[in-house]
């Protein structure tokens, strides 16, 4: 299979996610809350898409509401779509909600600001070897996977970045805290693993203090 076929092959595995989700009415409800809650506030509105992300194919994007001068409130999501990396598929779904605090600086603009999140993923995935050695995770066996949940409460961290036209930001961000997931563990021959000894339990669980978002988002604010 060429490198266009494969990058085929993705496109249409996310935009039959995407019909699904329009199916289910949640995208349709999400948008009609963002829209209300934007024109209600009638403040400024930023688009956001993740430049780190994109080049590894895993989308990401959201929206920042201005609350107040100091205050904004972010929506965003992630996904990425691989079937197989090393004999294992790596599916995830993340979504977060930050509430966002901008000090005041001397030019009186959003510049550093520091938010609290929390978040709520899906996944089906191993990680990939280069991964593991950085993270100091286990490394699993070849054709394993976890399928699971997570829940994320934590900080983020960031400063944006003002460009020649106005409307348009970079901004550099990082965040992290508490990892609490429940999944189950896979083999390579679909059996399920244990770790624990408790057979009727229906998921495992673990919980991790780590950074697990960050990127370079290029924003976009809508006129008022």
């Amino acid at each position: 299979m060429t490198l266009i076929d494969e990058i085929g092959k993705k496109l249409a595995f996310f935009l039959d996610k995407i019909q699904y989700y329009i199916n289910c009415g949640m995208i349709k409800y999400l948008s009609s809350f963002l829209l209300v809650f934007s024109i209600t506030l009638n403040s400024q509105t930023e688009l956001k898409f993740n430049l780190a992300s994109a080049p590894f194919l895993v989308p990401n994007i959201g929206i920042e509401v201005q609350i107040s001068e100091r205050f904004g409130y972010q929506l965003d999501t992630s996904a990425s779509f691989y079937n197989n990396i090393e004999g294992s598929p790596f599916h995830m779904t993340q979504i977060f909600n930050e509430i966002r605090f901008y000090p005041k600086n001397k030019t009186n603009k959003r510049s550093f600001f520091v938010a609290a999140h929390v978040g709520y993923g899906m996944y089906n995935l191993r990680l990939p070897r280069w991964i593991a050695n950085i993270s100091g995770s286990e490394y699993k066996e070849e054709g394993s996977y976890q399928y699971g949940r997570n829940a994320y409460y934590g900080i983020t961290i960031g400063k944006k970045i003002p460009l020649k036209n106005e409307k348009f930001n970079l901004e550099i961000f990082v965040g992290g805290g508490s990892s609490q997931s429940n999944y189950k563990y896979y083999n390579k021959d679909e059996q399920r693993i244990f770790a624990i000894t408790n057979y009727k339990r229906k998921f495992n669980k673990s919980g991790e203090e780590l950074p697990y978002r960050g990127g370079l988002m290029l924003t976009y604010k809508l006129s008022k």
